[in-house]
Order: C-alpha cells, then structure tokens, then sequence
C-alpha cells in the first residue's frame, strides 16, 4: 500500500501543477501589452475603492454569488469580480 501511494502522490502533485499554472508544463506565450494592463494584479487594488481582497472563484458566476452574499450580509457595500491570469479565475473584490 505504501509503495503505492508513493507513486500516486507525485503524480497527482504533477497534475495539480499542470492544471493550476505552477510547474512549466506548457511554454510561455507572450500577451499584448495593452491585456497586461488591463488584468489588474493581486497587489494593487482597483480603482473603484474596492481595496479588499476575498478570495477567487472558478467562474464569475460564483464570484458574483459570493459578492452579492456578502452585501446580503451587510459585510460590504459594493464589490468587483476581476478576471485572473489565464482568464479562469476571478477575483472579488470588496469595499471594506
């Protein structure tokens, strides 16, 4: 049993580094420049006061459920869903 869990885990790690972007298993392909600056980054904020990072989401859909939740909630005014590197993931962002 141990042997083979030995073997799985590398494996499964591999596949993770694939799928998320970690390891170099794909070149790299230059974006254009004008793309580059409109994705915003993980350290600075967006422009509309929406200072606070909470998390990504797979899809936008579930990004917009979770910013809508948390107006419900009272735990923000207004937020935003920006697109991540690669364009699958995103962002929400919150005013406090």
């Amino acid at each position: 049993m141990k042997t083979r869990a030995r073997m799985v885990l590398p494996a499964l790690l591999v596949t993770a580094a694939a799928v998320f972007g970690v390891g170099a298993a794909a070149p790299a392909v230059a974006a254009p420049a004008v793309a580059a600056q409109s994705a915003p980054s993980l350290k600075q904020p967006l422009a509309d006061g929406h200072d606070v990072y909470r998390g990504w989401y797979f899809t936008k859909e579930t990004c917009r459920d979770a910013g809508d939740a948390g107006i419900a909630r009272r735990h923000w005014d207004s937020y935003s869903c920006a697109p991540g590197k690669g364009g699958f993931l995103h962002h929400l962002w919150s005013n406090r």
